[in-house]
């Protein structure tokens, strides 16, 4: 299965704030002292960072109720599956990871440090994140030069396709270990700062709304809409 491994992330302080579930609005004016620490972050974080994308792709046999077979007789089933790859020609699949070794050091910082422990943390979800992004802005390229295009991604864990359905699913169409990647008996991914994605290929597909519709906490969460001017 190929497997990318040559990307050039760049993390910011706003970006590691967000990571641990914080506004960088509000801590810049109210904790200023936390947007220096994500800052000092930085730099330690992308030392420890391995950012790997491991992928394949899988032409579609039929489409089926809330269900998609693929030419190799598998299934992906789902709601959200259902309504934005049903036109695909193509699904690809794919497992992102920045490894283990930031999250280990950010938990040994934690026990003498809690709160520059947690700004790494925040780093390493911020810059999972910023693979996930670059990963699916590289596939839409590759695409673009077929006339194709691509579907919003879709993770395991959004409205419509539950973690403990959508994860073995995609664990069953890639060998994650290839990555280091591995999948517990609850669906968890280890390294934690991993994010599993699938998107649709094909022509005149369904890219209206963002991943954000899909989100279980689209209904309180206080980013939703910088998410939508940035996918706008």
């Amino acid at each position: 299965m190929p497997i990318l491994d040559q990307w050039n992330l760049r993390l910011d302080a706003d970006a590691i704030l967000r990571g641990q579930g914080a506004d960088p609005v509000i801590l810049r004016t109210r904790r200023p002292n936390l947007v220096k620490i994500a800052e000092q972050a930085i730099g330690e974080a992308l030392t420890r960072v391995y950012p790997i994308v491991l992928y394949e792709r899988y032409p579609v046999g039929s489409i089926l109720h809330n269900s998609i077979r693929l030419l190799n007789g598998k299934e992906i089933t789902g709601k959200a599956i259902s309504q934005y790859l049903s036109s695909s020609k193509e699904v690809l699949v794919m497992v992102c990871s920045i490894g283990a070794e930031l999250e280990e050091y950010a938990s040994q910082v934690m026990e003498t440090d809690m709160v520059h422990g947690l700004a790494l943390y925040g780093a390493g979800s911020a810059a999972v994140e910023a693979l996930a992004n670059a990963a699916c802005q590289y596939f839409e390229e590759q695409a673009a030069q077929k006339n194709w295009q691509t579907t919003i991604p879709l993770s395991p864990g959004m409205i419509g396709w539950p973690i403990e359905v959508g994860q073995p699913q995609i664990f069953s169409l890639l060998d994650g270990e290839q990555a280091g990647v591995k999948l517990t008996e609850s669906a968890i991914m280890l390294p934690m700062k991993s994010l599993s994605l699938i998107l649709g290929l094909g022509e005149d597909l369904n890219q209206q709304g963002t991943p954000c519709d899909y989100c279980s906490m689209r209904d309180i969460c206080k980013y939703r809409s910088d998410h939508a001017k940035q996918d706008a």
